[in-house]
């Protein structure tokens, strides 16, 4: 099954209908700013997972030298 997901014009029209007009502003710029910090987040995340696996492999080497 899949997921809807409205994108950010059809929350902001719905906000518009349901708020007050300088509400709805504010609060679609806080939600384009969040979705900013996601994707920071998640970047940070895969560089997280980049590192990790470097690290991974570098005790795996580092094993293999050691190991008689």
């Amino acid at each position: 099954m899949t997921e809807h997901r409205p994108t950010a014009g059809r929350v902001a029209a719905r906000l518009r209908r349901a708020l007050p007009g300088g509400r709805v502003s504010r609060l679609t710029e806080e939600l384009q700013a969040e979705r900013e910090r996601i994707t920071r987040l998640e970047a940070e995340l895969d560089e997280l997972r980049r590192d990790s696996l470097r690290v991974a492999e570098m005790l795996d080497l580092i094993e293999d030298r050691l190991t008689p």
